[in-house]
């Protein structure tokens, strides 16, 4: 004999308003019961069985079977309402806690009680369409949850209606059904998913239910310091994998519980982008998880995270010590992933042992803080596994004092106040506070300030919606302002030694940041160079400063009397540079454009958004001639983000962009070429999935320009310019073009949109339209002259 207290509790909610639908559910339950398992609600129909064929009669009979053995005691209840509010309140009354606890509200359900959810949406749920149907049967359901305390798994919602033949997604919660047309193929479906559910969550001894399941304490310890360093800035990075599943689900929710930014991406990549992006934007350390195997899918961004001198953890699964050739395991006999970070300088730690955690934990900690990039995690099963409380050392970081020079500070105060040559700042990441004092510094003594090619916009021509004057452009190996090039050979002649100084600050003047050669740097440039690590020094650096930039500036700032003759010389060399006439094809239209014609045009637009609007963006530039051609010829309104930085990686901008989209109200425009554009993934399904479905949100207005030529066009100038040879199968792309298209993904608009030319007020009425994504296919003609792209197109015939 069973008792009450053992038998086990179960629903089936059936939500529809068409008697079809219900009683082919009723009867097909129905033939699930027995004597000790008792099925309510449903009704006996062995004619319709009988009808239903050979197929639904082995079915049902082996699912009874397996039913006998794994739930002979049970009381099945079926509850069928035309609603989902219906619904709410059938299950609310029947919840075991509720009606216990009525003072209390409602309480979980005990872990035995299952639900499984039919919802016939075409009929009882409002919407539309397909979509918007199923995204509210799913919100209600989420609703329901919280109300009442059932259990939702993918396992226990099916939502039926039409075929939704526009995309394809898994969701996290319920599965789309299109409605049977012939009601045994339903019956067969409503057995099925129920004698699935008591397999999953009843029969399964090893299930665990998510909410009782304690987080790893690999992510707690990594969330809780991070949270302690950064409040809600820092942002949770992952892709998937089946080893660090249950890690990415604890770090995603403890993210998400504290209103930290959960970012996915679509490869293992793209997580790296956007963590660079986030730290050279906002500063924003990170925690990434990847799965085990994909120490090298992070390709060359990993050493431009570790050259950023970005603050993160990038936690990989690993395998467990000692194995004979494990399955993607790289710490074996034969390989060891260590060496790998090793040779680039990141720090690694292998965390095997869950007894030595705490240990191991408080060494990386205690590594974040050193400014040597992100720290590596290889984490055994064990590790992954581990919940048990650890704990963790006191980790203790002495603080880095500035070193304080006199004589450097009183050197560069005696070049700004009395030497009369041209000064060049070329600026790397500045503070809100450093920026300040740049362009006040800038602005007394008449110097010249520049960005770079790796670092646009650490100072801009537009600060806080005002011209700068002494912005004059971008000084770098590849597309360097004509402004700033003139400013540096006036009349054609390079300055002197004793003419001019360029300083870099914040900078390890990496190759990319000038024109210039190393002959050149030692024989006749005077190099002052700013930098808070020693070890990032130039050798020809003749006024090295090494100190933290803002305490430089702070000590300068009093000591900064420059003679006002001096000054006037200056501005009026910054004057002449700036207003010497530009290329005349920058006024021609054409069909492809060119790139001169498409950013003049663009460039204009800016302008008028800036100045009439407020206007501010962030800028992403991707590595290609398109990416140099919107550094070089568009204003800027603040800092962006290089494909060209380090290791100068085509598609990291655009793989960077949703990252910041998601997690800033920032307005942005990227520039990608057709190049970059093919060579990583596509942005847009792993987007659409956050905005739709993950409660993801684009504030501002993004608009990426797909520059497209259908060439490699760096390649192809270097051959043309330097060899003089022809365009050969190397330098050629194949891009389809898809027509002009529109959709709405959650409370995002997206859009595609040919561009064969520039139409400025539509444009304008574009790129201040808030929550939107626009994405432009704008057609240019490649050609090797203009935009100074190679060295020795700064002899173009165009320019006077």
């Amino acid at each position: 004999m069973t008792t009450t207290e053992n038998r086990q509790k179960l629903f089936v909610a059936v939500v529809t308003k068409s008697e079809s639908f219900a009683a082919t559910v009723a009867t097909a339950l129905a033939c699930l019961g027995t004597d000790t398992r008792h099925v309510t609600g449903t009704r006996a129909g062995t004619d319709y069985v009988d009808q239903w064929g050979p197929v639904f009669g082995t079915i049902s009979a082996r699912a009874k079977r397996f039913l006998d053995e794994m739930l002979p005691c049970a009381d099945v209840e079926l509850l069928t309402t035309p609603n989902l509010d219906d619904l709410a309140t059938e299950l609310h009354r029947r919840s075991p806690q509720a009606n216990q606890h009525p003072d209390r509200g409602p309480q979980p359900w005990a872990a035995g009680v299952t639900v499984l959810f039919l919802i016939d949406a075409a009929t009882a749920v409002p919407g539309t369409d397909v979509e918007s149907r199923l995204d509210a049967a799913v919100s209600a359901l989420f609703r329901l949850r919280d109300e009442v305390g059932v259990g939702l798994s993918p396992y226990s919602v099916f939502v039926y209606d039409a075929h939704n033949r526009e995309a394809v997604y898994s969701r996290t919660l319920g599965n789309a059904r299109k409605l049977p047309d012939e009601d045994w193929v339903l019956g067969i479906e409503a057995v099925r998913t129920f004698t699935d559910l008591v397999q999953t969550r009843v029969a399964n001894k090893h299930a665990v239910i998510p909410e009782t399941d304690p987080p790893a304490s690999l992510a707690t310890a990594l969330t809780d310091f991070l949270t302690e360093q950064a409040g809600t800035k820092w942002g949770f990075h992952f892709f998937t994998g089946s080893i660090v599943s249950k890690m990415i689900q604890d770090c995603s929710t403890i993210a998400h519980r504290a209103g930290n930014p959960v970012l996915r991406g679509p490869s293992e990549h793209s997580l790296a982008c956007g963590a660079l992006a986030r730290w050279q934007l906002q500063e924003a350390p990170f925690l990434m998880v990847v799965t085990s195997g994909m120490v090298d899918e992070l390709r060359g961004t990993l050493a431009n995270l570790r050259d950023s001198q970005a603050k993160g953890f990038i936690v990989f699964g690993e395998t467990e010590p000692g194995g004979w050739q494990p399955f993607q395991g790289t710490v074996h006999h034969e390989e060891d992933a260590r060496a790998v970070f090793a040779a680039r300088g990141i720090p690694c730690f292998y965390l095997t042992d869950p007894s030595r955690l705490g240990q191991d934990l408080a060494a990386a900690l205690r590594t974040y803080h050193l400014r040597k990039g992100p720290v590596a995690l290889l984490a055994s099963p064990t590790v992954l596994r581990c919940a048990d409380p650890v704990e963790i050392p006191q980790v203790t970081v002495p603080k880095q004092r500035s070193r304080v020079s006199e004589d450097t500070v009183d050197a560069v105060a005696h070049l700004l106040n009395h030497d009369p040559g041209v000064l060049v700042w070329q600026c790397g990441h500045l503070t809100a506070e450093e920026r300040s004092l740049v362009y006040e510094l800038a602005h007394e003594a008449g110097v010249a300030l520049v960005d770079s090619l790796g670092r646009p916009g650490t100072v801009a021509r537009y600060h806080d919606g005002q011209v700068v004057d002494e912005y004059l452009g971008t000084l770098s190996l590849y597309g360097h302002s004509p402004a700033v090039w003139r400013l540096l050979h006036p009349g054609g002649r390079g300055l002197g030694y004793d003419e001019h100084a360029i300083f870099f600050m914040k900078s390890r003047v990496p190759d990319l940041a000038t024109p210039f050669s190393e002959k050149a740097f030692y024989s006749r440039l005077r190099v002052v160079q700013v930098t808070d690590t020693s070890r990032h020094v130039a050798p020809f650096a003749d006024i090295p400063v090494v100190e933290d930039l803002h305490s430089f500036l702070t000590r300068l700032r009093p000591r900064v009397e420059p003679e006002q003759w001096i000054v006037h010389k200056r501005r009026d060399a910054i004057a002449v540079a700036r207003n010497a006439p530009g290329d005349p094809l920058a006024t021609v239209p054409s069909t492809p454009m060119t790139h001169e014609y498409f950013f003049t045009q663009l460039n204009a637009v800016l302008n008028d958004l800036i100045t009439q609007h407020a206007y501010t963006y962030t800028g992403f530039y991707d590595v290609g001639r398109g990416g140099i051609s919107a550094v070089r010829n568009l204003v800027r309104t603040g800092e962006g983000m290089s494909g060209w930085y380090g290791r100068a990686l085509m598609g990291d901008a655009l793989l960077a962009i949703p990252a910041v989209a998601l997690s800033s109200p920032a307005n942005i425009l990227g520039f990608i070429g057709d190049g970059a554009l093919h060579l990583v993934p596509s942005i847009l399904p792993s987007l659409a999935q956050q905005l739709r479905h993950e409660g993801g949100r684009i504030e501002g207005n993004v608009s990426i320009f797909y520059l497209l030529n259908g060439g490699f066009s760096i390649i192809r100038s270097y051959r043309e310019l330097q060899h003089a040879a022809t365009a050969d199968a190397q330098m050629s792309l194949m891009t389809p073009v898809e027509g002009d298209w529109q959709a709405e993904w959650g409370k995002t608009t997206i859009r595609h949109q040919r561009l064969p030319d520039v139409d400025p007020d539509d444009m304008a009425t574009k790129l201040l339209t808030p929550a939107t994504v626009n994405l432009f296919s704008v057609y240019l003609a490649h050609e090797n002259e203009g935009d100074t792209i190679m060295p020795l197109s700064r002899k173009n015939w165009r320019m006077p």
